[in-house]
């Protein structure tokens, strides 16, 4: 019965997104990472390895002279007290019934136009697709999965598991992006 419920949000989350993507003008483009000042990076938390992946991931980007901002969503709250300040978060009370984070939460973020959105989520993550689908960043990459191919330009499909191997697929290719 749970499962069922949740599978009526989802589709409730997904159907209210294309509503307001119709709304939406955007205008992407490749852009390679050589090109890229603004980074964002939205990541799903769930435990603290995962958590130092992604802290090492913004670092890399930062020591070549980028602009990263990350995006979080929390599943685990006994985390928050060891994340860094700066690391954006939403966890499950900042979200609707249809799994909608709420836009006051995400507006400074979804307003910034980036260079690059990067959606580090390998799982379905709804709060953070929605995030990237009215993002009005440039260039939006992710994971490779069907139901959200209508909201990314560059969508990978990876054999890597955890995020330090998918990262090292989507550098492989921003690298080849001109």
């Amino acid at each position: 019965m749970k499962k069922m419920f949740n599978q009526l949000r989802l589709r409730s989350g997904f159907a209210r997104l294309r509503q307001e993507l119709k709304k939406l003008k955007r205008k992407g483009h490749s852009v390679s990472l050589s090109e890229a000042e603004n980074i964002a990076i939205l990541i799903p938390i769930k435990d603290e390895k995962e958590l130092r992946e992604v802290e090492q991931f913004a670092k890399t980007l930062e020591n070549e002279n980028k602009k990263v901002k990350l995006l979080g969503f929390l599943f685990d709250k006994s985390l928050k007290s060891k994340l860094n300040k700066s690391i954006d978060l939403i966890s499950e009370e900042d979200i609707k019934w249809n799994y909608i984070p709420d836009k006051e939460k995400i507006k400074g973020f979804i307003n910034k136009e980036f260079d690059i959105l990067i959606n580090l989520c390998t799982d379905l993550c709804f709060p953070l697709v929605y995030t990237a689908a009215i993002s009005k960043s440039i260039f939006k990459i992710a994971a490779y999965d069907a139901r959200q191919a209508p909201f990314f330009d560059l969508m990978i499909e990876t054999k890597e598991a955890g995020i330090t191997g998918f990262f090292r697929e989507i550098r492989y290719y921003l690298d080849k992006v001109k």
